[in-house]
């Protein structure tokens, strides 16, 4: 019961910040008290989200990392991010894209069933590897979504659209170095993904986990690459919206692909 209410009242008030951030945006109310009404039901939301995100993953028989609750723990941990950074960085026309996919991911970890087996036996190690991994998939994922922005912005600018969102938007050169500090701290956090991963994870490197190893590296590397490209050869604008989202998508079908042919199309745990 605690589960359904918390997840309907997150719903609702994640709606309300949506609502409140696109009439910022298309009805021209940008005004402090429009934005602190935005960040207000963000923040409620962001309490009863983190209240269902424990009620549906923490269960008697153990914790329960199904695909659909896997999605709610990584929704939150990004829209949790996206607020606070947003306190210092003109990140929020991001909500209108993250709460919404928070919506979704709270509604379907509690209408749709898991045939994942809940697990209690996880070590310290594991747990700091499983806590680095969310952060690290949730800082690049709104690296992503802040890439699509850029790649929009771009394209109306060279068209010379002057659709309302344009107007509300950073400047390319202020997005372009959010991003960069984005991917810099993505990649921090994946090489500890990977580092604990090889400590404490059994059989890391074996076949059962070589889908994720493998794709995870290749998501390291073409990160790693972007960084080297941007230092040396002055990347910049469509070739790192490119490579951003190159990285993100190994990342995304390391740790989402794998889990759900297993669970939604085979379903196996």
């Amino acid at each position: 019961m605690l589960a359904t209410l918390s997840g309907i009242s997150a719903v609702a008030l994640y709606f309300l910040g949506t609502w409140f951030q696109a009439q910022r945006i298309f009805q021209d109310r940008n005004t402090r008290n429009t934005r602190t009404l935005v960040l207000s039901f963000g923040g409620l939301a962001l309490i009863a989200h983190l209240i269902n995100m424990i009620e549906v993953i923490n269960t008697p028989l153990g914790y329960s990392f199904g695909f659909f609750k896997i999605a709610t723990l990584f929704s939150f941990a990004i829209s949790s991010l996206v607020i606070l950074s947003s306190l210092k960085k003109p990140l929020e026309n991001l909500f209108l894209i993250i709460f919404p996919l928070a919506i979704v991911s709270i509604l379907c970890s509690l209408i749709i069933p898991s045939s994942y087996t809940p697990q209690s036996d996880y070590s310290g190690g594991l747990a700091l590897h499983i806590v680095l991994a969310i952060l690290a998939t949730s800082i690049i994922t709104i690296g992503a979504v802040q890439a699509v922005f850029m790649a929009y912005e771009n394209q109306q600018l060279k068209q010379r659209h002057g659709f309302r969102l344009i107007k509300h938007m950073p400047a390319l050169q202020t997005m372009e170095s959010l991003l960069f500090e984005i991917v810099w701290v993505g990649i921090f956090l994946l090489s500890g993904v990977i580092v604990t991963g090889v400590l404490f994870t059994e059989d890391f490197l074996g076949q059962h986990l070589s889908h994720k190893t493998v794709l995870s590296i290749s998501s390291w590397i073409v990160f790693a690459i972007l960084l080297w490209g941007r230092h040396f050869a002055g990347w910049r604008g469509a070739t790192a919206i490119r490579w951003t989202l190159v990285g993100f998508l190994f990342l995304v079908l390391a740790y989402f692909g794998s889990k759900f042919v297993l669970e939604l199309i085979l379903e196996r745990t």
